[in-house]
C-alpha cells in the first residue's frame, strides 16, 4: 500500500508506524502525482478540505485536487478502479425526513457540499476513461476523530447540547466500517461508474446518540437546548477570532447552518444490493469504542 503525503507535512501522524510506502507530492502538481500513481492497481481518494477560511480553498482542495489526481491516474494502463470519497453534504439534507437515495437531486447547503458535488461531476467526466466509484458517507465518527470530540466533552461535564430541534435524525457510520466500504467499492466490478450512499442502515435520533454517550460515560446530564440565534452568534464570534489565525474555524456560519438541519439521512440500500456490504458496528458499540479511545489517549 502506497500513501501520498504532502510535501509540507513533516509529521506522518497516525500513519507513521503503518507498513506502507510513503511518497511525497502535491495535489496541485500533476507531474508530482504521476510517480505516486505509477503501477498502482487501485486509487482510494479520501483526501479533501473540510474546513477552510475562503471558498476558493474548498474548490482547490476538493475539485481541483480531484481533477489533477484523475488526470495523473489516466496515464496508468493497469489501473483497475478509483474510489472517490464524497459526502452526504454533496446531496444536502433531506427536507422531509425521507432518507435520500442516489437519484435524489443534489442540493448542498454549504460551500463544502458544493465543492464535493462539483468533484463528483469531475469524476463522472473522467469515468469515460477511468473506472470510478463514488461513495457518499454521512457523519463519520470513531477513534482519532476530533470533530465531534467537543460533544463528548460537554456530556462528560453533565451537559447534553441540543442544536435546533430535538427531533433531529441522523445517518452515521463508524470509521472502520467506512474503511471496509471504501475497499469493497474498489474491489467490486458492479460499482464502476456508480454513486452510493454508505451508512449504518439504522437512522438515529440526536437524543439516542446523546443518551447513549451519557450512559457510556456514566454521567447524569442536563439537556440544554441552544437556540439557532445563539449557535449562529457563537459561529460568528469563532470566525472573527480565527480571522487573525492561519487555521480555519471549527465552527463557522455554514457549519452552524449544517448543524441546525433536522434531517441528515440517507438510504444505503443500493450499495448493499450491489456489493452485499453491511456495517459491523452498531452506534452503541461504536460510541463505546470511540469513548474508550478518547480516554486512553487523554482526550477525555
Amino acid at each position: 500500500m502506497r500513501c501520498l503525503v504532502r510535501y509540507s507535512r513533516p509529521d506522518l501522524g497516525w500513519i507513521g508506524k503503518l507498513p506502507i510506502e510513503i511518497v511525497r507530492g502535491s495535489y496541485y502538481s500533476i507531474d508530482s502525482l504521476k510517480p505516486a500513481l505509477r503501477d498502482v492497481d487501485y486509487v482510494l481518494h479520501i483526501a479533501g478540505v473540510t474546513k477552510a477560511k475562503k471558498p476558493a480553498e474548498y474548490h482547490d482542495g476538493n475539485v481541483l485536487a480531484t481533477k489533477n489526481l484523475l488526470e495523473a491516474a489516466s496515464d496508468n494502463p493497469r489501473l483497475k478502479k478509483v474510489t472517490y470519497l464524497s459526502s452526504l453534504a454533496a446531496a444536502g439534507p433531506s427536507l422531509d425526513g425521507t432518507p435520500l437515495r442516489e437519484d435524489s437531486p443534489g442540493t448542498p447547503i454549504t460551500t463544502y457540499g458544493v465543492s464535493k458535488l462539483e468533484a463528483e461531476t469531475v469524476c463522472q467526466l473522467y469515468a469515460k476513461k477511468i473506472p470510478i466509484a463514488i461513495l457518499r458517507p454521512p457523519a463519520v465518527y470513531g477513534p482519532r476523530d476530533a470533530d465531534i470530540l467537543q460533544i463528548f466533552q460537554w456530556i462528560n461535564k453533565g451537559i447534553e447540547p441540543v442544536f435546533g430541534t430535538h427531533h433531529k435524525r441522523l445517518s452515521m457510520i463508524y470509521g472502520p466500517d467506512l474503511a471496509r466500504a471504501i475497499v469493497d467499492a474498489a474491489l467490486s466490478d458492479k460499482t464502476t461508474g456508480e454513486t452510493y450512499f454508505v451508512s449504518d442502515p439504522k437512522i438515529y435520533t440526536l437524543m439516542e446518540i446523546l443518551e447513549s454517550a451519557a450512559r457510556i460515560l456514566g454521567r447524569r446530564t442536563i439537556r440544554v437546548r441552544l437556540p439557532s440565534f445563539l449557535l449562529y452568534a457563537m459561529a460568528g464570534i469563532s470566525e472573527i477570532l480565527t480571522s487573525f489565525s492561519s487555521s480555519p474555524a471549527t465552527l463557522n456560519i455554514e457549519k452552524a447552518r449544517d448543524m441546525l438541519q433536522p434531517y441528515w439521512v440517507c438510504d444505503p440500500g443500493k450499495f448493499h444490493k450491489d456489493t452485499g456490504y453491511q456495517t459491523h458496528v452498531t452506534m452503541d458499540e461504536g460510541l463505546q469504542k470511540t469513548i474508550e479511545w478518547y480516554k486512553d489517549s487523554g482526550w477525555l
